[in-house]
């Protein structure tokens, strides 16, 4: 069997789940297959050239010519597509499919439904408009893709586009990655027949032996904005005794005002680490915190966290009562309740990870 690995990774700066998780995916495949059996093709958003795009994202005829002819030299029997937008677009369904491939498309996001692919809006909350509509406008007027009107208009239109040309019946299967996404793939009226649950990779290769007990700081990963619960997450915090300390890896376009608003010893803005750096940091915490607003579809730190003997908090949305086992290996927790059970977290011993 040869496997052609296809992904749109994001830009270097903004390095998220779906990256490591095909990197995870294309190692432990060749692994277990042979280098020779399988292959990969991929591409950049820090290539993107917003006048070519406007232009290419219809249809990518270039990708479509390269991902067939892979196809057809290689001998390749499957084509597992993970991210394809915006650079190589769903052109690379029809390419897998014309070239005599099963295809198989893994649903990190909801953007078959939603231009934001996480139905979420910031200062409105979850949000599902555009599924009950069939020209859906409320992504484009709220600006919903990369907080501009413009290129939400672009984007809304062009997956009007793709599901006029019937571009995704090129898909065979499609992968989910727990039992709650694949619940709400179903009402989507994805066909069941075609919905395959496999969760994520998980590649850890740090071996860290301090105990629990013996670990003091909470941390928070993951870009800093709204839909992941960081404005919950630090009113929550500047509530606490000093004893409480929190750190903060990754960043974003509000990290300054987060920086200046909440300006206490014990929260602690750490920036961008590389994913050693971050998982020796996990590693060595008491607990990590995910408080997303968000239906995650997946939730990779939390695993990564366990694998490192690092309990969990996170917020009873969407997948994370699937991962978190209250009070055996962390604790679920809402809103209204964060303080009482980060205060009940601090002297807990009682866990099974």
């Amino acid at each position: 069997m040869n496997i052609l690995i296809v992904h749109n990774k994001y830009q270097s700066d903004n390095v998220g789940g779906e990256d490591i998780v095909y990197n995870n995916e294309l190692e432990c495949l060749k692994i277990k297959l042979g280098k020779n059996k399988v292959f990969s093709y991929e591409v950049s958003n820090d290539d993107i050239n917003m006048l070519k795009i406007i232009f290419s994202i219809w249809f990518s005829f270039y990708h479509y010519k390269k991902i067939k002819n892979i196809i057809e030299n290689k001998n390749i029997d499957i084509v597992h597509v993970h991210n394809y937008y915006p650079l190589l677009t769903p052109s690379v369904f029809k390419a897998s499919k014309d070239g005599g491939a099963i295809v198989m498309h893994t649903l990190h996001n909801y953007r078959l439904w939603c231009i934001s692919g996480i139905f979420y809006r910031d200062s409105y909350g979850i949000c599902e408009l555009c599924i009950k509509k069939k020209i859906a406008i409320h992504g484009i007027v709220h600006k919903c893709y990369r907080k501009s009107l413009a290129q939400s208009a672009v984007a809304q239109a062009s997956f009007w586009f793709y599901r006029a040309i019937k571009i995704f019946d090129n898909i065979d299967y499609f992968f989910v990655l727990t039992k709650f996404q694949m619940n709400k793939i179903l009402q989507l009226e994805i066909e069941e027949s075609k919905i395959i649950l496999k969760p994520n990779i998980v590649n850890i290769q740090i071996n860290f032996s301090k105990k629990i007990e013996e670990k003091m700081n909470y941390i928070y990963v993951g870009r800093l904005e709204e839909s992941k619960g960081i404005y919950e997450l630090l009113e929550t915090w500047i509530k606490l005794e000093e004893k409480f300390i929190l750190t903060l890896i990754g960043g974003g376009p509000i990290e300054n005002n987060l920086k200046k608003k909440y300006c206490k010893s014990n929260i602690i803005f750490k920036g961008k680490f590389d994913r050693k750096t971050t998982l020796l940091n996990i590693a060595s915490s008491k607990y990590l915190i995910q408080p997303s607003l968000l239906y995650e579809t997946f939730g990779l730190t939390i695993i990564e966290s366990m694998s490192l003997g690092t309990p969990v908090i996170g917020f009873e949305i969407g997948t994370r009562s699937e991962f978190i086992e209250d009070g055996k290996n962390g604790f679920l927790s809402n809103k209204k309740k964060l303080r009482e059970t980060i205060e009940k977290s601090y002297l807990y011993k009682n866990y099974k990870i």
